[in-house]
């Protein structure tokens, strides 16, 4: 009866290693170079962007840009604002109601006003509002997400509020 280890010579043995060594460094090399060419990159999209012009955008809200890039545009009587859909609790999307004059986030129940206040559930502060200037070249309006309004809200008996007047006010409205 023969053993295993007899049947491996010694330059079978340096043979196997040595073109498993060479089988090893173009491995290697392969995915060195995929690594390269496809970096692990995050691609996030532009906080700062346009949203058309203001004659857009009829009295109410429109959640033209809710879905692709996380905003509500509301006009009111005296002008315009632009919200964050995020709700403040854990930062689910809250949608609109137009029976209920409200946003419910489906996640935990937070219930906001048209203004962003919150008028009950879980949630601790107010909804956000995004900066919005007027582009001088075109006309558009412009919406930066990295500057947001958030006022210290009062506690009543109808949820967290803040005075309208006082989030009425340049970068967060248009006067339009």
């Amino acid at each position: 009866m023969k053993d295993i280890d007899e049947t491996i010579t010694r330059r079978d043995f340096f043979s196997l290693v040595g073109w498993g060594g060479i089988a090893a460094t173009f491995g290697g090399s392969a995915y060195s170079f995929y690594k390269f060419y496809f970096p692990n990159v995050l691609y996030e999209t532009q906080k700062v962007f346009k949203i058309g012009k203001p004659s857009d955008y009829p009295e109410g809200l429109s959640e033209k840009w809710k879905k692709e890039r996380q905003v509500w545009v509301v006009r009111n009587e005296r002008g315009i604002y632009v919200m964050i859909s995020i709700c403040r609790h854990l930062g689910c999307t809250p949608n609109w109601f137009q029976d209920k004059q409200a946003f419910l986030c489906p996640c935990h129940g937070s219930i906001f006003s048209i203004e962003g206040n919150v008028l009950g559930g879980p949630s601790p502060r107010l909804l956000w509002r995004a900066a919005i200037k007027i582009d001088p070249t075109d006309g558009q309006i412009v919406v930066d997400f990295n500057h947001r309004q958030d006022p210290d809200p009062v506690s009543t008996e109808q949820g967290l509020r803040v005075d309208e007047a006082s989030r009425e006010v340049e970068p967060f409205f248009l006067n339009v």
